[in-house]
């Protein structure tokens, strides 16, 4: 990705980012496991030959510790063909991080940026092989809750693969665009006030 879409992408996490004043549902304090598919997007200045885009699944398990923090889990399996249409094996890259979620809104529907650290497996061709790197995330999304245990999320990340055995430069930068379903359980729903029950006579 080009520095100027990176810094695109920085800016509209920025401005998510800005305190939201709105009353909406209380946030729930439960666990959640989230389910995902989508694309990935390879930079096509790091010289592989087609720029690996392929299609991405995974998991993602995490859960909200306050109302505007939350801490995930994810692994996830891109079936890139980095090595070029001219091989007939394909390849995967396969990658696993742990990433904080700062949420815009107190509330379950809402907006927030992702920050995280991971490592990712990739194999090329038969000339590099497959090697593990250090892995920088930074995205955005959006999660709506449709239900008490069932919501919905959209997530836009660039993902920085450090030292990889790419042809032209060492450093592999990548989006993934995904979207997927979460299931929550356990926990409750906070509540800003104290519940009375009926005085006893």
């Amino acid at each position: 990705m080009k520095w100027g879409g990176r810094a695109v992408l920085v800016f509209i996490g920025l401005v998510l980012a800005v305190p939201a004043w709105a009353a909406g549902r209380p946030v729930r304090d439960e666990t959640y496991i989230n389910l995902f598919g989508g694309n990935t997007f390879f930079d096509a200045s790091s010289g592989l030959d087609n720029g690996g885009n392929a299609g991405v699944v995974g998991l993602r398990m995490g859960r909200r510790i306050d109302a505007h923090v939350g801490v995930e889990a994810q692994v996830a399996a891109a079936f890139a063909h980095l090595q070029g249409p001219a091989h007939v094996v394909g390849a995967n890259q396969y990658s696993g991080a742990i990433l904080g979620n700062l949420y815009a809104l107190g509330s379950p529907d809402t907006p927030y940026l992702s920050l995280g650290l991971g490592a990712s497996s990739d194999l090329f061709n038969s000339r590099f092989g497959r090697g593990t790197s250090l892995m920088g995330v930074f995205g955005v999304g959006y999660q709506y809750l449709v239900n008490d245990h069932l919501g919905l999320r959209l997530d836009v990340r660039d993902q920085l693969l450090f030292n990889t055995p790419t042809p032209n430069a060492s450093n592999l930068n990548e989006v993934q665009v995904t979207g997927g379903i979460s299931y929550f359980w356990g926990g409750g729903k906070k509540s800003s006030f104290p519940v009375v029950g009926p005085a006893r006579s």
